[in-house]
């Protein structure tokens, strides 16, 4: 039986889903805003320190603005990373 090795792993900042390859698609069911940002946030946030571009598109209920100020209050420095990030809405 051969084993693959994948390497150059990805941290997706989500606690409970470890290191994956690159181009690894993940779904997520969540119930309240809380749960959406509970995982969108450090997800969001792990592609931004490794200095990935991320698009982050919301839809109702939730709107861009407050999935800005979640990810601000998580990322403190995240004007520093605005040329690798777009939140939109699905309208958009």
């Amino acid at each position: 039986m051969r084993v693959k090795v994948v390497e150059n792993l990805r941290k997706t900042g989500i606690p409970f889903i470890s290191d994956v390859p690159w181009g690894t698609h993940i779904a997520a069911f969540y119930e309240t805003k809380k749960d959406y940002f509970e995982i969108m946030v450090p997800y969001i946030a792990a592609g931004l320190e490794n200095h990935e571009y991320c698009m982050w598109i919301v839809s109702d209920p939730v709107k861009p603005m407050e999935a800005v100020k979640a990810l601000g209050d998580a990322v403190p420095e995240l004007d520093t990373y605005w040329t690798q990030i777009e939140i939109l809405s699905d309208a958009e």
